[in-house]
């Protein structure tokens, strides 16, 4: 029978580790991770409870368009709010568990330990990353936190989980006489569901950020449905002014410390939203003084910084050439416009992508007395090899690459900048 007296304060359970046979990466903007286990059959581990395949069942019930957000966060860390993207296309699927030595196995006895293994069940979807997401570079990323994620699926599935927070009913399992009565986990509606969550190295943090102690997790979990209704009722702008004005208050009315005269009159996020985008406007106007003067400064430097951009692209094109492959034209122009943006960084990074697809496609020189079909055509296989490698440089360094249907040329080449993908 279900408890009727608990609370159902927001519980994170186990973070669920992932196997590289079944996580399918799709890079295509905005990206997708397929394959993904989001909660499976056994103990919660610190959590006194047990999930069923009745829980997996609910959770797979209702699991689509479930949010997901970057680790779980307690309310100094980079977790608070980071919306990732929603969870589709989640289903229930058997597979075979060894208890005893914790791994999945593939067939009905452990390879390892030679022990019956049990069939248990788990909750597999795919996450499909927002647009918005990729504004998000927590922990010090150097790139958008979808693109380290879907690197690392490919390169370490191991390394990431799903932490499934939900808050749960209970009902206990029949038990025989003198046995301990099994407490079950039971996801009553569709709200009680809350988040499918990232975790980095579960195997490090194996009931999610927060081992040991449940209070940081309803801390974090209260301030956030909190925050989550006030920008439903008034706006993200509001809302973020009326928190401003609030911590400002609570350390001045605690700590001593001066209130700034946008957060002081209570209760009035007009004045403090106004004195703040009068801020924002003189900072802009600063920096459109700055760049002015920039252009101005450097204006003579002109011509110096046009011969400069014409003596790089001569000295690309005689290293391409010397490997009898050279540079098209309209590939060069691409590399002068970047230079002439003064985007150093993303032009040699296309500049050393030229250079290894002339390194892929090397010609021997010409001999004297060769014979050549005229209607040769290049080698496919040879033409996909050195797509491929172009396109890994370019996307290790970050950049948003469309090859055609065939795997034979890169179609679209583009850094990715900002909120871009």
């Amino acid at each position: 029978m279900a408890d009727r007296d608990h609370d159902k304060k927001p519980v994170r359970l186990e973070a669920q580790p992932q196997r590289a046979s079944r996580l399918r990466v799709d890079r295509s903007y905005p990206g997708r991770i397929s394959g993904i286990s989001l909660i499976t059959t056994g103990p919660a581990e610190g959590h006194g409870f047990e999930v069923d395949a009745r829980t997996v069942d609910q959770v797979t019930e209702h699991a689509e368009g479930l949010r997901g957000r970057w680790t779980h966060g307690d309310l100094s860390s980079d977790g608070l709010g980071r919306h990732l993207g929603r969870w589709e296309n989640v289903r229930p699927e058997p597979f075979w568990l060894c208890r005893a030595c914790g791994v999945e196995a593939e067939g009905a006895v452990c390879r390892a330990c030679h022990q019956p293994v049990s069939t248990e069940w788990r909750a597999v979807g795919d996450f499909a990353f927002d647009r918005s997401a990729y504004k998000i570079r927590p922990d010090g990323l150097d790139v958008p936190a979808p693109v380290y994620l879907m690197d690392r699926a490919e390169e370490d599935p191991r390394s990431l989980g799903i932490s499934v927070v939900a808050r749960f009913d209970f009902e206990e399992e029949p038990a025989f006489e003198g046995d301990e009565p099994a407490r079950l986990a039971r996801i009553a509606a569709r709200g009680d569901l809350l988040r499918g969550d990232w975790v980095a190295d579960p195997a490090a943090n194996p009931v999610g950020l927060h081992a040991g102690t449940h209070t940081p997790s309803e801390l974090t979990e209260g301030a956030v449905d909190a925050l989550d209704r006030i920008v439903a009722r008034v706006g993200k702008e509001q809302a973020k002014t009326r928190a401003l004005a609030f911590l400002a208050r609570y350390f001045g009315d605690s700590f001593g410390e001066e209130v700034p005269a946008e957060a002081a009159e209570h209760g009035s996020p007009k004045s403090a939203s106004g004195a703040l985008r009068a801020r924002v406007d003189a900072l802009e106007e600063e920096l459109r003084d700055l760049r002015l003067r920039q252009r101005v400064e450097h204006g003579g430097q002109g011509q110096r910084g046009d011969a400069r951009v014409d003596v790089y692209l001569r000295n690309l094109q005689a290293r391409a050439t010397a490997l009898n492959a050279p540079i098209p034209a309209a590939d060069l122009a691409k590399v002068r416009r970047l230079l002439e943006e003064g985007d150093l960084d993303a032009a040699k990074t296309v500049a050393a992508a030229f250079l290894d697809r002339s390194r892929a496609a090397r010609q021997s020189p010409f001999l004297r007395g060769g014979v050549f079909s005229l209607d040769q055509q290049r080698d496919p296989a040879h033409a996909k090899e050195s797509v491929a490698a172009q396109r890994r440089m370019l996307r290790k360094r970050g950049w948003k690459v469309e090859v055609s249907p065939d795997g034979t040329a890169i179609q679209d080449a583009a850094p990715r900048r900002g909120g871009d993908a």
